[in-house]
C-alpha cells in the first residue's frame, strides 16, 4: 500500500490536488448548516430517566425556564417615579415574544378584605388609578415586611432592587434557542429604553446559563483563535526557514478544520460546548502532522539528499497513518457514552484526524512535488559533543533503572495529588467575575435570594392533595426547609396563597396565616383561588389538573454538583420525616446528574482506549511487549494534568474529566512515532543501545518541536475569560508536556532494561 501511495503522489501530484480540493469545496457547502446547540437537556439519550423525569413535569406542569431581570435603583424603589419604571418594565415584558408569565411586585396577587367582601387584587395598584401618593407608597413598603411570599424573592433587603421573572414558553426541543433569542430581544430593544444613570437591569436565572456558555464561548475563540493562528505562523515560519512551508501549512490546517467542520454539517450535528473542542483538536493533529513531515523534508532538503519526498514519505508515512488511526481509535471509544455531546464530539475528531493526515499526504505531498521548497543552505551534521539528544542517549544506556525509578516515584506522587481530586462541576462559576452573567447572578444572591431553582412533585398517594391533614404536613415541611437545608432562600407553592387567603377570611390575624383545618374550607378556598386568579397566574402551574400532585419550588443558592446532590439527599430525608411522598427534579438536578454520566463515560472511554489501542499496536508490531510499552506512558500521564489541577486549586469539573480523554489520543502519537522508528533502526543497527541514539538523534527534535508548538498554542487559551477554557490550557500543556519527557526518557529506559533481559531480549527483539 506504501508503494502504491508513493507511486500515485509521484506521477499523478497534480490529479490527486484536484480530488482533495473537490472534497474540501464538497463538505464546506455544508458549514452553513451547522446550528448552535443551547439546550442543556441535548446531552441526554432519548428515555434517559433524568430526562423522563423532567419532561413529565414539565408536560404537567409547564417550563421551569425562566428570565431573571433585576432592576438595580440607586435609591428606594417605593418612589413615584422608580416603582413607575417598574410597572412599565414589567408590562413591556408581557408584550415580548416568548413570555407566558410574569411575576412582579406590581402585579403580585394578594387576597384583601375590603368591607364584607374578598379580593384577590394586586398588591401594587395601577398607576393609572391615581392612587400613588407618597403616603399610599410608604404604607406598601411597611406591607411588605409582613408578607412572606415577598421577601428573598421579588425585592432586595435595602429596598433598591427589584426582580422580575419571566416564565418562558416551552417549546420542545428548542428550550434554549427560545431563551437565546428572547434575552437578545429585551438586550435590543427593551434595556435601552429603561436604562439610565439611575437604573442599572441585570438579567440572570436558569434560562440565561445556556445563552452566557454560548456568548463567552464565543468572544474567547474570536480573540484566541486568531492568536493561536498567528503565533502557528510565526512558528512554522522560524521552524521550516520557508514562508512557502508557512503558508501551505496554515492553508492545510484551515482546509481540514473546515472539512470537519463541514462534516458536522452534513451530519446536522449542532456546535455546543464539547463539539467546539472539535476544531482545537483538529488543528493540534494537524500540527503533528506537518511537523513530522516538513521537519524531515526541510532536514533531508538541507543535507543535500536527492528527492527529499520521497525520502520524508517513505519514512514518515506509516507513522503518521499509525499515530492517526490510534488516535480515532481513541476517540471512537466515546461511542459508548450515554452523552450525545460527547458521542458526537467522538464522531467527528474521527474523522477531522483521519482528514487531516489525508490532506498532509494527498495535497500537501503533492504540492511540495509540483513545487518544491529550495533548500536556503547546506546544514553540517551535528557532532556528538553538541547534540543535547545524543548525551540523553548515553545517560539512558548507563543508567535506565535510576530513570525508571525516579519516574516511578514522580508517577506515585501525581497518583497521590490526582485522587485528592472531586469531581465537582459548578457551571455558574465557570465565569469569570467580570462577566455579564456572573456579575448579574452574584448582585441577586447578595441582595435578592437564589437564581437556581428546583423543583419538588408532592402526591398524598394518589388521592386529591387538597386535604387539610395532608396541607398541613407539607406546609410543615416547606417551612422547616430554609432550617435543615442550606441555601435555600425561598419556597413557593399553593400553600402560600391559601394561607394567605385564609387569614384574610378570619379578620387578617395573623395567627390565621396556616392551612385550613377542614377539608371543607380548603375546598372553599380553592374555588374562590381558580375562579379569581388571571388567567395568565393560574393554579395549574402549582396544581395538576386532576389534584393529585403539588408543586414546590425551590430558590437556593446552590450551584455545585456537589451541593446539588447533597443538596437534594436533604430534601428527601425531610420528606421522609414528615412522611410525604415527593420526586424531586428541575433542569438544576437535571444538569447536576450529568458528573455520573460523564464520570462513567470517561472510564468506559479509557478503558476501551487503552485495550484496543494495546491490541492494534500488538497487532501491528506483531508483538505483545509493545504493545504493552506502547500504552503504558499514556495510561500514566493523564495523573499529571489532575495533580497540576489539584495543586493549582483549580477545579476538577466534568470539563476537566474530556481534557484526560482528549490529551490521550493527542499524546499517544509521540509514542507510536517514536517506537516505530526504533523498530526500523533496530532492524538496521541490530543493537538497542544504538537503536535508541539514532532515534532520539533523528526523531528527539521533531517531537520536541512538535510537543512545544502544541503547549504553546494550547496555552494561549490560559488568556482567555472563560474558566473551561483557562483549565483546558493548563491541565492539557502538563500532559503533554509530561508525556514528551517520558516519550524521551522513561520509555526508552524502559525498553533499554526488558532488551537487557535475556528471556525478554528473544520475546521483544
Amino acid at each position: 500500500m506504501k508503494d502504491k501511495i508513493l507511486y500515485s503522489i509521484e506521477n499523478y501530484p497534480k490529479r490527486l490536488i484536484a480530488i482533495t480540493c473537490l472534497i474540501a469545496l464538497f463538505l464546506s457547502l455544508f458549514i452553513p448548516n451547522i446550528g448552535i446547540d443551547n439546550d442543556q437537556k441535548s446531552w441526554f439519550r432519548s428515555g434517559d430517566k433524568l430526562l423522563v423525569d423532567y419532561e413529565n413535569f414539565k408536560n404537567e406542569f409547564g417550563n421551569d425556564m425562566s428570565l431573571i431581570f433585576v432592576l438595580k435603583f440607586n435609591d428606594n424603589v417605593f418612589k413615584k417615579k422608580n416603582l413607575k419604571r417598574v410597572y412599565d418594565f414589567t408590562e413591556a415584558l408581557w408584550e415580548t415574544p416568548n413570555f407566558v408569565r410574569i411575576d412582579s411586585i406590581t402585579n403580585y396577587s394578594k387576597a384583601q378584605g375590603v368591607a364584607d367582601e374578598i379580593n384577590l387584587d394586586s398588591f401594587i395598584s395601577d398607576p393609572a388609578d391615581g392612587e400613588w401618593s407618597q403616603a399610599y407608597l410608604i404604607e406598601k413598603q411597611k406591607e411588605i415586611a409582613k408578607i412572606p411570599a415577598i421577601s428573598n424573592y421579588l425585592i432586595s433587603h435595602d429596598y433598591k432592587s427589584i426582580a422580575v421573572y419571566g416564565t418562558l414558553k416551552l417549546v420542545k426541543g428548542s428550550e434554549g434557542q427560545v431563551a437565546k433569542s428572547t434575552i437578545e430581544n429585551v438586550q435590543k430593544n427593551l434595556l435601552p429604553k429603561f436604562e439610565s444613570d439611575e437604573l442599572e437591569i441585570l438579567i440572570t436565572g436558569g434560562a440565561s446559563l445556556g445563552h452566557a456558555f454560548q456568548k463567552e464561548t464565543e468572544l474567547d475563540m474570536e480573540r484566541l483563535l486568531p492568536v493561536a493562528f498567528i503565533a502557528l505562523f510565526i512558528i512554522f515560519l522560524l521552524l521550516f526557514k520557508s514562508l512557502k512551508a508557512a503558508i501551505l501549512s496554515i492553508l492545510l490546517i484551515l482546509i481540514t478544520v473546515f472539512g470537519m467542520l463541514g462534516f458536522q454539517g452534513l451530519l446536522d450535528i449542532k456546535m455546543g460546548l464539547v463539539t467546539a473542542m472539535c476544531p482545537l483538536i483538529i488543528i493540534a493533529i494537524c500540527v503533528v502532522d506537518i511537523v513530522h513531515i516538513m521537519a524531515s523534508y526541510n532536514k533531508v532538503n538541507e543535507a543535500g539528499l536527492a528527492d527529499p519526498l520521497h525520502y520524508t514519505l517513505n519514512k514518515n508515512l506509516f507513522p503518521t497513518f499509525l499515530t492517526s488511526t490510534t488516535t480515532v481509535l481513541g476517540f471512537l471509544s466515546f461511542l459508548t457514552s450515554d452523552l450525545l455531546p460527547i458521542v458526537s464530539m467522538g464522531i467527528l475528531a474521527s474523522f477531522g484526524i483521519m482528514l487531516a493526515w489525508f490532506n498532509a499526504i494527498f495535497l500537501l505531498a503533492p504540492i511540495l512535488k509540483l513545487s518544491p521548497i529550495k533548500a536556503r543552505y547546506k546544514k553540517q551534521v551535528e557532532t556528538e559533543t553538541n547534540n543535547i539528544f545524543t548525551k540523553l542517549a548515553a545517560l539512558i544506556s548507563k543508567r535506565p533503572i535510576t530513570i525508571v525509578l525516579f519516574f516511578t516515584a514522580a508517577i506515585g506522587l501525581s497518583f497521590y495529588f490526582s485522587l485528592k481530586n472531586e469531581i465537582d462541576s459548578n457551571m455558574q462559576n465557570y465565569f469569570s467575575k467580570d462577566t455579564e452573567f456572573r456579575y448579574a447572578k452574584d448582585y441577586f444572591e447578595d441582595n435578592i435570594g437564589g437564581t437556581n431553582s428546583i423543583e419538588i412533585l408532592m402526591d398524598n398517594s394518589g388521592k386529591s392533595v387538597i386535604e387539610s391533614a395532608f396541607l398541613t404536613k407539607a406546609d410543615a415541611f416547606i417551612n422547616e426547609l430554609p432550617q435543615k437545608v442550606a441555601g435555600v432562600t425561598k419556597v413557593n407553592s399553593l400553600l402560600d396563597h391559601l394561607k394567605d387567603l385564609h387569614q384574610v377570611i378570619n379578620s387578617g390575624q395573623e395567627k390565621y396565616y396556616r392551612v385550613a383545618k377542614t377539608n371543607a374550607e380548603l375546598a372553599q378556598e380553592l374555588f374562590f383561588l381558580e375562579i379569581s386568579m388571571p388567567p395568565t397566574k393560574n393554579i395549574n402551574k402549582m396544581l395538576s389538573t386532576d389534584k393529585k400532585k403539588m408543586r414546590v419550588s425551590i430558590f437556593w443558592t446552590r450551584s455545585s454538583s456537589i451541593e446539588i446532590q447533597k443538596g437534594r439527599d436533604e430534601i428527601y430525608a425531610l420528606l421522609k420525616k414528615h412522611g410525604l411522598n415527593a420526586r424531586v427534579t428541575g433542569l438544576t438536578p437535571l444538569i447536576s446528574g450529568l458528573d455520573g454520566y460523564i464520570v462513567s463515560s470517561f472510564i468506559e472511554s479509557m478503558l476501551l482506549a487503552t485495550v484496543s489501542i494495546f491490541f492494534y499496536m500488538m497487532f501491528v508490531f506483531r508483538s505483545f511487549f509493545y504493545g504493552l510499552v506502547a500504552i503504558i506512558p499514556n495510561i500514566i500521564v493523564p495523573s499529571f494534568g489532575a495533580a497540576i489541577l489539584y495543586l493549582t486549586d483549580r477545579a476538577f469539573d466534568a470539563g476537566s474529566v474530556l481534557i484526560f480523554s482528549i490529551c490521550l489520543g493527542i499524546a499517544i502519537d509521540d509514542t507510536i512515532y517514536f517506537i516505530t522508528n526504533f523498530q526500523r533502526e533496530l532492524k538496521r543497527e541490530n543493537k538497542v543501545d544504538t537503536a535508541i541514539k539514532n532515534v532520539l538523534e533523528s526523531a528527539g527534535k521533531t517531537l520536541s518541536y512538535t510537543t512545544f508548538i502544541l503547549v504553546l498554542i494550547f496555552g494561549i487559551f490560559y488568556l482567555g475569560s472563560f474558566v473551561p477554557n483557562q483549565n483546558f490550557a493548563i491541565a492539557t500543556c502538563a500532559i503533554l508536556s509530561t508525556a514528551l519527557l517520558i516519550d524521551l526518557t522513561f520509555l526508552p529506559s524502559l525498553i533499554t532494561i526488558l532488551s537487557r533481559n535475556k528471556y525478554l531480549r528473544e520475546k521483544f527483539i
